[in-house]
């Protein structure tokens, strides 16, 4: 009986020793998987402003409506391309005489 006690102590400890690893490894897993999940709303966030999600969605409709409101506007001025937002504000900042905040609560009040 002692002998089995003896050898129940070591297996007790590592047991003991193995569930501490397995909740570490656990932890860290989902620390790595929080951090990620963060790293992508930070860059979704960086990527996409309100006003360029309105402008992907109904960009032909706002067109016309600032063409209207804002009759020195051309077509060359209100070309938008996918990734080229920055130069589509800079476009309406120039012909327009107004800041990029400007140009964005325009786009958002259409």
């Amino acid at each position: 009986m002692k002998t089995l006690c003896l050898f129940a102590l070591p297996l007790t400890l590592c047991l003991s020793s193995c569930e501490k690893n397995s909740n570490v490894r656990e932890e860290a897993r989902e620390a790595r998987e929080e951090a990620r999940e963060q790293r992508e709303d930070a860059r979704e966030a960086a990527t996409d402003s309100p006003s360029t999600l309105k402008i992907k969605g109904n960009w032909n409709e706002m067109k016309g409506k600032l063409k209207q409101k804002f009759a020195q506007l051309t077509d060359d001025d209100l070309m938008y391309q996918n990734g080229k937002e920055d130069e589509l504000y800079g476009r309406l900042q120039q012909r327009l005489g107004k800041s990029r905040e400007e140009v964005e609560r325009i786009l958002n009040e259409l």
